[in-house]
């Protein structure tokens, strides 16, 4: 058993039960995961995947300073739900496929990935699901069902079985957490 999986497993876990509750000290512990899965991802080969834990540690510090920011008519700690404009939907959709492209690309070409689209596609599809949670976009929920179920998957076939365990819950917490945002207030932005 790896032990570092193990730890890596733990604290996605902490993070996705912080996330679903709005906490803020949830970008302090998924920057931990992010450190800790940079390492059992590059040791599987899953470059896509450790990528994104790269991609989790920068926006972890983006998000932990967007969420403390008290805007002048609300209290900063309320749990809120923003809702989404169209256009961002369509820009940050546009711009994630044309990653999931340039992605697939490098990793087919590169590296020894065992499975670059896969990789490539939950990667791209985490990394938009990351940057909709820092707005506090409750449609980000959607996109983890989405990549979850995929990656239990690739991580399955890469014989990560705490990252696979850690996953089947990241499902199920998607569907609670989706569940819970709809009780948040809606506001506009």
């Amino acid at each position: 058993m790896d032990w570092t999986e193990v730890f890596g497993a733990a604290t996605g876990l902490l993070y996705v039960i912080l996330e679903i509750r709005q906490k803020r000290s949830m970008w302090i512990v998924g920057a931990v995961s992010a450190l800790i899965y940079m390492a059992v991802f590059f040791t599987s080969a899953l470059y896509a995947a450790m990528g994104l834990q790269l991609y989790y540690l920068v926006v972890s510090v983006y998000g932990w300073q967007k969420w403390g920011v008290k805007s002048p008519d609300e209290n900063s700690n309320r749990e809120v739900v923003v809702g989404m404009k169209f256009n961002l939907l369509l820009i940050s959709s546009f711009v994630s496929l044309v990653c999931y492209f340039g992605l697939t690309w490098i990793l087919e070409n590169y590296t020894g990935d065992p499975n670059p689209r896969l990789d490539a596609f939950i990667t791209t599809i985490s990394m938009l699901a990351t940057y909709w949670v820092t707005k506090k976009h409750i449609e980000h929920w959607f996109l983890w069902i989405i990549a979850d179920t995929l990656a239990v998957f690739l991580y399955m076939q890469q014989g990560l079985y705490a990252t696979t365990a850690l996953y089947v819950i990241y499902i199920a917490a998607a569907v609670a957490g989706y569940l819970h945002w709809r009780k948040f207030p809606r506001v506009l932005n």
